[in-house]
């Protein structure tokens, strides 16, 4: 049986104190931060560069994918979703091959496939905005869907002339947002642990 003073928090030993590390290695958390704030503000510049590597990237990820379903498809013998498998990873394999033989072309396709998505979303948004009218916030999402929508329909209004700037603009900013978080996060770190020493 623990008396009081066992159970006692003992003096310094927070768990601030406990997370002291996380306070070491905030710099190195801001300057990845910074580092992809930059990246995206360049990007910005150089968004018909940045949609191509948007494409590869795509491509090399499914390319991967696809080899991993293959060995794993290979590596069990009498399953019976076996050569669905194997189709599968075939086809990822294909589309990855195909997206580095010619980036221009997955370029286009996956704008037009962002186009087509941001059109569904709005639509479905719209419909569940109007659907639920009794809440406070409904026209938020009814305005959320009409952008959507909005973007959508211009995206694809534009195909294929818009494959030039959407990913590149989308990935941009989406390494832009990333490194704001990043540099918040390290700033939070920082003004928690202020003062806080380790033992």
């Amino acid at each position: 049986m623990t008396t009081p003073a066992e159970s006692a928090p003992r003096p310094g030993s927070s768990l601030a104190t406990h997370l002291v590390p996380l306070r070491r290695n905030s710099g190195w958390l801001m300057a990845a931060g910074i580092a992809l704030v930059i990246l995206g503000i360049v990007g910005l510049g150089a968004v018909a560069m940045l949609s191509l590597a948007s494409a590869i990237w795509f491509g090399a990820m499914i390319l991967v994918g696809g080899v991993v379903v293959l060995i794993d498809a290979f590596r069990h013998q009498g399953w019976k979703s076996r050569m669905l498998h194997i189709l599968i990873g075939l086809l990822y394999v294909a589309v990855g091959l195909m997206t580095f033989a010619n980036p221009l072309l997955a370029t286009a396709s996956l704008t037009l496939l962002a186009g087509a998505a941001l059109v569904a979303t709005g639509v479905l948004r719209l419909v569940v905005a109007f659907q639920n009218r009794e809440l406070p916030a409904w026209r938020w999402l009814a305005l959320s869907g009409a952008l959507s929508l909005l973007l959508g329909g211009m995206i694809l209004a534009q195909w294929p002339g818009s494959s030039v700037w959407v990913l590149g603009t989308f990935f941009a900013i989406e390494l832009i947002f990333q490194g704001w978080a990043a540099i918040a996060l390290a700033r939070a770190i920082r003004s928690t642990f202020d003062g806080v020493k380790s033992r």
